[in-house]
């Protein structure tokens, strides 16, 4: 989501901006069945002028936020997904009305997060937005390979040296150290969800060594590998028992 990058799980709610670069990514080997609800809605939908009223102003100012993108917790992802639901059954009014009570709520979290950074520029245009989303994912593609931004570049069609002040310019971050989030991020998932090594677990996401896998975890998560599995596992058995896991994730 911009130059954030972390895990989507079950139930949760965003709220993106126009031209904000967003990519959801779910791993082959992950057998839960994924779906997403997505309403969009231009900010002059209802007029140029209808969010300028001072009745207007707190959905104005969410909107504002959305630029970076907002993750909401709490009860209103719930209370969301149900209304998000129904109103693709209605129309005219009815269906006016139900968008502008979903916005209205949002409006009212008091502590919505924040996704991308504030120096991230998404002033992004159709064929900007496309090239960010081959890279992206040939990067999600073939993280356990090797690769390489020569061919990241031409795939944005661009030179080596255009690309990387591109995705730089766009991402806030380079090209490697984009690749380097994700395949941490990887290696996350499968920390926690197996017992493969922690050398095995670097090997197969595309690290070339453990050295060089545990620098890049140490800078993203501010621990080693075996720190962070040791971590999540303490936290999994201080929770209660609550069923099974593995839910269908949903946004």
């Amino acid at each position: 989501m911009g130059d954030s990058i972390e895990r989507f799980d079950d139930g949760d709610l965003v709220l993106l901006g126009s031209r904000l670069p967003h990519y959801w990514w779910k791993d082959s080997d992950d057998r839960r069945r994924a779906h997403s609800v997505v309403g969009q809605f231009t900010e002059s939908f209802a007029g140029e002028e209808f969010f300028a009223l001072s009745e207007m102003a707190n959905i104005r100012r969410l909107l504002a936020l959305a630029r970076r993108g907002l993750v909401f917790s709490g009860d209103t992802p719930k209370q969301t997904a149900s209304d998000m639901r129904r109103i693709a059954s209605l129309n005219g009014w009815p269906r006016l009305r139900l968008l502008l009570d979903i916005l209205n709520r949002l409006a009212g979290e008091r502590r919505p997060r924040l996704l991308a950074s504030a120096g991230f520029s998404s002033e992004l245009d159709e064929r900007d937005g496309k090239r960010l989303t081959a890279v992206c994912e040939y990067v999600n593609r073939f993280y356990e390979e090797g690769i390489q931004q020569k061919k990241a570049a031409s795939m944005a069609g661009l030179s080596p040296a255009a690309f990387s002040r591109f995705f730089h310019k766009r991402m806030g971050k380079t090209f490697e150290a984009y690749v380097a989030e994700v395949r941490v991020g990887h290696a996350c998932r499968r920390l926690m969800d197996g017992d493969s090594t922690i050398f095995e677990i670097a090997s197969s996401t595309g690290f070339n060594n453990l050295s060089n896998s545990n620098r890049h975890f140490r800078k993203l998560k501010g621990v080693p590998p075996r720190d962070f599995r040791r971590s999540f596992r303490t936290r999994m058995q201080e929770l209660p028992a609550i069923g099974p896991r593995g839910c269908d994730p949903t946004l």
